[in-house]
């Protein structure tokens, strides 16, 4: 009885292993690497939030750096984003009204490029550099 037990333990923990480090679930979809560079009028735009919705689905999002450069996160810590076209949304992320201290942050992205964004992506298998050159005119 204890080596039936041992065997039940031992193939329950093998299969627990094998879907843990399988490359993808069967309910996430074909992920892949986006990363690029957000301007403004050719300049950087530092801090602001970038988001892909996807037809359907799950979208992915990220903050850009010092630099105005982004990479993806599909859902933490998963990087990428899900294979297809996507609306792309960008802005200065919102502030915590609820805390008078902190500092109010003026939305510096045109209001096209925000809630109805005209922005749109196609991203591919493999990896994908997407870099967005926003206009204020």
């Amino acid at each position: 009885m204890r080596k039936s037990l041992k065997t039940v333990l031992f193939v329950f923990l093998s299969g627990l292993f094998i879907t843990a480090c399988s490359s993808r679930p069967d309910d996430q979809p074909e992920l892949a690497e986006v990363k690029g560079l957000v301007t403004l009028d050719s300049s950087p735009l530092v801090g602001v939030l970038v988001q892909y919705t996807p037809e359907e689905g799950r979208g992915s999002q990220a903050l850009t750096d010092e630099n105005g450069k982004y990479e993806l996160m599909y859902v933490y810590p998963t990087m990428g984003a899900k294979v297809g076209s996507h609306t792309v949304t960008i802005n200065t992320p919102p502030t915590d009204d609820s805390d008078p201290e902190a500092p109010k942050v003026k939305e510096v992205v045109p209001e096209k490029y925000r809630k109805n964004s005209i922005l749109k992506a196609e991203v591919k298998p493999g990896e994908n550099d997407i870099s967005f050159d926003l206009q204020t005119r």
